[in-house]
């Protein structure tokens, strides 16, 4: 058959590029964190490499090439893998080849992988389970970093070997499946199962038969120094089994240790055991590791490296107790066989500083029922924990054992340390003594007894201060002295009237009309000084007396005088008086169609709407007067019509009203239309016609509803003014209507009767 050179060269081109863009996808795995990519990032570069028509393994044999992790492929391959259920919905072709995909996984498991709520609730609070379920952090080995001495040479590990000084070259050799390395000159060399020291031992003696210059002295000039070095380390098969989130085989670096391993998997199910994970090699036991060990003192059997065809398996759960109350950590926590409540306390991490650490009680199944436990601390170290207990620490008691109390009018109040032999003087001597406005005729001393009952005495203060009394103290006891103030009513006096800061002040002795006026701001412009009146309480025992008045005076520029002062006393109510006559300006307002609209002052308090309309110079041809109207407190004053007459603005029919302060005069533009609305076909706007009738209107905007209400229709004028239909016998009459108006129509209430039910 003969072959197109020109295809052939083609389809070689096209797969040398179609590698190199799956390279080129791949290598920025080689220095990020998997881990961390957002799922869009991985879903993108998988979707690339799935268009360039390779399969995970495929990948994976690329990656190798690149000299990319193999922890790093194996976390893209587990991303890859949670993100299936989301591209099924995006491309089948893609949940296909994620489906023949063999199990992998990341580090650690993502938020799309946790446990519902419903079992995290469960799990929450188990000690070490957050810690394989947290999907923020990478507990991946660092294969970066120099091998370790005692690492363990196998199959497929890439050793090289540096020569420098009177020769210098670089020799690599990866270890085949015999176990052996070949090196140029020297031959095979067998080094599986040596550590990276002994082997490279053996190897430097190997290349002494060939390199002399190995054993020359360090002086020598024939000297050659050599470095034996793990270039690139081996991926090993893990199998991990048992109660684990994500059983399977996992490929990992050969520097994994089992606790790498159980974080790939997911960590402990619910039921899987943090304190026994079993490392079985060639069908046997060859390790335990306790997790707790990590978790507790951050420590754990590093040297303990994972081989080809590991078996880690976790077994259900040991025994679970829960921890409750006043502890640094509460929680479930597992136990293996023996541990005892000391060992516990070292899970849980001790106490907080509100324990009540005499003794504890612990709830625990007999067989038959619950029954409980008391434990003193001292015999933590001999008391065995069991399976199902619950240790409940109880907080200490909010009471002080050697505590006395002092309040009031001293310096210091407080709680205080007793001492055997302290009296009621030393206390407050310790508070720092009296404040100067103490009552000191009465104080008083609460002492509790039997830790129930309480028992008052009472006390002079004056006769303990001078030591004429003394009251030794007792613990829990309470002292309180008294402020005077607070055995009396407080002492104010009252101004109010004509100053700028009507108020109620406290009392204080020699306090004159002038004072109190100053205090308050001063006097107003409408004061008048010589009249102030000063009311004053009585206790002369009579019923008919309520106070004594004083009328006073005082100077408008509040200097002193030289005359009697009058002195206030507690209680009294200073009323300032206006002079006759003062009045602040009111105002009125007139807007609309006035020929000059506006804020005006009323002149006197006889002034008239016709005033206010004269004295805005009348209204403008466009004025509409059916309209005008007169709102006083937001309402509408009736009966004012503003229809010129031939010798007044207002109409000499219409009532011309005495304005107030605050009155506003509305005078609207001429209208050409009539609303009507409620129960008709249309409701609508209809063009004014001098001499229509209201059913006119009506029939223009379709006519009145089956349910309308023509006895209860009425029409609402431009002015605000209400009038209704009128019925006289069989008659009914209509209002007239003038342009602005607007004909309401209500609806028929409905019948009761109707809407009650025969059944």
């Amino acid at each position: 058959m003969k072959i197109n050179t020109k295809q052939l060269v083609t389809t070689v081109m096209l797969f040398l590029s179609v590698t190199v863009a799956v390279a080129q996808d791949l290598s920025v795995l080689k220095n990020v964190d998997v881990n961390s990519l957002s799922d869009d990032k991985i879903k993108t570069y998988w979707q690339q490499i799935q268009k360039s028509g390779y399969t995970l393994d495929e990948v994976e044999v690329l990656a190798e090439a690149q000299g990319i992790s193999p922890l790093k492929i194996a976390a893209f391959k587990r991303r890859v893998q949670s993100l299936q259920q989301s591209l099924q919905t995006e491309n089948s072709s893609v949940t296909k080849e994620m489906t023949d995909a063999p199990v992998v996984a990341a580090y650690g498991l993502k938020e799309s992988e946790k446990s519902d709520k419903k079992e995290e609730k469960e799990e929450v609070l188990l000690f070490g389970y957050d810690f394989f379920n947290n999907s923020k952090i990478s507990f991946a080995p660092n294969v970066n970093i120099a091998v370790p001495a005692n690492y363990q040479i196998g199959p497929g590990d890439e050793i090289m070997i540096d020569l420098w000084g009177a020769t210098e070259t670089t020799l690599t050799a990866q270890v085949n499946n015999s176990g052996q390395i070949k090196v140029t000159g020297v031959g095979l060399i067998y080094v599986n199962g040596f550590t990276l020291e002994k082997a490279a031992a053996k190897i430097i003696a190997k290349l002494k038969t060939i390199y002399t210059g190995i054993g020359a002295a360090a002086d020598s000039y024939a000297k050659i120094h050599t470095n034996v070095t793990v270039s690139k380390i081996r991926t090993v098969q893990v199998n991990i089994i048992g109660e684990v989130k994500t059983p399977g085989t996992y490929s990992l670096s050969s520097l994994s240790n089992p606790l790498h391993a159980l974080y790939v998997a997911g960590g402990s199910s619910k039921l899987g055991t943090f304190r026994d994970v079993q490392l079985i090699r060639g069908n046997k036991k060859i390790a335990s590791v306790d997790v707790y060990e990590y978790l507790i003192s951050g420590t754990h059997q590093q040297e303990l490296n994972l081989q080809d065809q590991d078996v880690l398996l976790v077994g259900p759960y040991k025994n679970l107790v829960m921890v409750e109350g006043m502890v640094k950590r509460p929680g479930v926590y597992e136990l293996t066989a023996n541990q005892t409540l000391e060992d516990l306390i070292r899970y849980f991490g001790g106490f907080t500083a509100k324990s009540y650490t005499s003794l504890f009680v612990i709830e625990r199944f007999n067989g038959n029922q619950k029954e409980v436990k008391e434990v003193a601390l001292s015999d933590a170290a001999t008391f065995v924990m069991q399976a199902g207990d619950k240790l409940l620490v109880q907080e200490v008691l909010d009471e002080f054992k050697n505590k006395v109390a002092i309040a009031g009018a001293i310096f210091r109040p407080g709680n205080f340390e007793f001492t055997p032999g302290m009296d009621v003087k030393s206390l407050i001597t310790k508070a720092e003594g009296i404040t100067p406005d103490a009552f000191l005729e009465r104080g008083l001393l609460i002492r509790t007894i039997d830790e129930t009952q309480k028992i008052n005495t009472a006390f002079s203060v004056k006769e303990i201060l001078n030591e004429s009394q003394k009251i030794v103290l007792q613990a829990k006891d309470e002292v309180r002295i008294f402020n005077k103030n607070e055995l009396e009513e407080p002492k104010s006096i009252t101004i109010s009237g004509q100053v700028n800061t009507p108020q109620t002040i406290d009392f204080v002795q020699n306090l004159q009309i002038e004072d109190v006026i100053a205090l308050s701001g001063g006097l107003t412009d409408a004061a008048d000084p010589t009249t102030i009146t000063v009311s004053r309480r009585l206790k002369d025992g009579s019923f008919v007396t309520m106070s004594e008045i004083f009328s006073l005076a005082a100077n408008k520029d509040l200097s002193l005088q030289n005359q009697n002062p009058f002195y206030l006393q507690p209680f009294d109510i200073v009323q300032v008086a206006a002079e006759k006559g003062y009045t602040k300006q009111q105002t009125v307002t007139i807007f609309g169609e006035v020929l000059y609209p506006g804020n005006y002052a009323l002149q006197t308090k006889n002034e008239k709407v016709s005033d206010l309309i004269e004295r805005a110079k009348g209204f403008t041809p466009f004025a509409f007067l059916p309209g005008a109207n007169l709102i006083r407190n937001g309402k509408k004053i009736q009966n004012i019509s503003f229809e010129k007459s031939a010798t007044s603005t207002i109409n000499k029919n219409g009532i011309d009203i005495l304005l107030l302060a605050g009155d506003s005069i509305y005078i609207p533009a001429k209208l050409q239309t009539i609303a009507v609305s409620g129960a008709i076909q249309n409701p609508s706007l209809v063009s004014y016609q001098k001499g229509k009738s209201l059913k006119q209107y009506v029939n223009q905007s379709g006519g009145f509803l089956k349910n309308a209400d023509l006895n209860t229709t009425y029409v609402t004028a431009a002015n605000g003014d209400v009038t209704a239909v009128k019925k006289f016998l069989f008659f009914k009459k209509y209002p007239r209507l003038s342009p602005g108006a607007t004909i309401s129509v209500p609806q028929k209430p409905e019948n009761e009767n109707k809407k009650m039910s025969t059944t």
